[in-house]
């Protein structure tokens, strides 16, 4: 049976990958993943026990020192594997390239200049969302590259599966409609640079305006270290999700009255269940257009006075997008489905 390995790196790439893994069939999946952030509780809460290797490296150095680790420690693991099911992951392409495994990117993010330099040239073939232009993705590829591209984005992956149960305020002790989820900036990344600061800034204020009007925030941090938590920890109603169990994360937004982040997908994966996603990253990103001009709940701010604003106005009616959300998602496509007709076309197996 052909092996394939599935290199996981964040939260939201554990539920993309989880659940694109159900269409593989006729293949044995091997998971992996950096410890960092929710990655391994969210992978572990899907009911997938990864191979865990390496963690974040902060400093320059230590990002150096962390993907040299990596490689070795997963060196003699993946060997034998049928294909590499990666995002643009510098460790993982080294590794699949040096060992002669076939690597297929997955992207949404060539905002992400640094891992797709170093990544996608290495890669057999790419899938990536048709909203994103096609120049945009093969400035890092190699001449004949396959790209393959589909009418959707990540999020429609785990979300064509999702039910809602209501687990997630059962276990935080919230109320439907009566809290925001809150993610702060990935401020130590490439792409974010100098700028993570001032996003971090505004969130604050969104955080202090939300329990000022008896809004419970959800906050979920991404480093071990950081800011916002310890500033606001022990206040009422300011919630931290343990980042050794996590959350149901899409059932928690669903419930949500809204949710406020310095990154992308969880505003998008809010917007595709009809919660107020609000996305507060300093630039505009193609995915981020193609949600809002499907209709949905999406919007960009550009400070915290923008965002309290939409809040405000989606607060007098949040149930408004349920029904629209549901039928627009379930028109998009999902990103196995490129993949499946990427294997056909590489002749390495099929899924389902």
């Amino acid at each position: 049976m052909p092996r394939v390995w599935i290199d996981v790196l964040t939260p939201k790439q554990a539920r993309l990958f989880a659940a694109l893994s159900r269409r593989l069939v006729g293949f044995e999946i091997l998971f992996t993943a950096r410890d960092y952030d929710y990655t391994v509780a969210t992978l572990r809460r899907l009911g997938i026990d990864p191979i865990v290797a390496g963690g974040y490296g902060y400093s320059l150095r230590e990002k150096v020192v962390e993907e040299a680790r990596r490689i070795e420690a997963l060196a003699s693991v993946v060997e034998g594997c049928s294909m590499l099911l990666a995002y643009p992951n510098p460790s993982a392409a080294r590794l699949a390239y040096g060992l002669a495994i076939p690597y297929i990117a997955f992207t949404d993010s060539p905002h992400s200049v640094h891992p797709s330099r170093l990544s996608l040239p290495l890669a057999t073939a790419v899938v990536a969302p048709s909203c994103i232009p096609m120049r945009e993705i093969t400035r890092f590829t190699l001449p004949g590259t396959h790209v393959e591209m589909y009418r959707g984005v990540d999020e429609v992956e785990w979300l064509k599966l999702f039910k809602p149960s209501r687990a997630s305020l059962k276990e935080l002790g919230l109320e439907e409609r009566s809290y925001v989820v809150v993610r702060p900036p990935e401020v130590r990344a490439s792409y974010y640079g100098s700028r993570g600061s001032r996003v971090l800034s505004e969130v604050a204020k969104i955080v202090e305006w939300c329990l000022g009007e008896g809004l419970s925030v959800v906050y979920m941090p991404r480093y071990a270290r950081d800011e916002l938590q310890e500033r606001f920890s022990g206040s009422r109603g300011f919630t931290i999700v343990d980042r050794s169990r996590g959350v149901d994360g899409a059932d928690l937004t669903y419930h949500a009255l809204a949710v406020v982040t310095g990154g992308g997908s969880m505003a998008r994966e809010a917007a595709l269940l009809g919660t107020l996603g609000i996305c507060l990253y300093p630039s505009r990103l193609y995915v981020d257009d193609f949600v809002e001009a499907l209709g949905l709940p999406h919007a960009r701010a550009s400070s915290a006075l923008q965002a309290i604003e939409l809040i405000k106005g989606f607060s007098r009616d949040p149930d408004r997008y349920r029904t629209i959300a549901r039928e627009v998602t379930a028109t998009l496509e999902a990103p196995s489905d490129a993949l499946l007709r990427v294997l056909e076309e590489l002749g390495i197996g099929y899924g389902e």
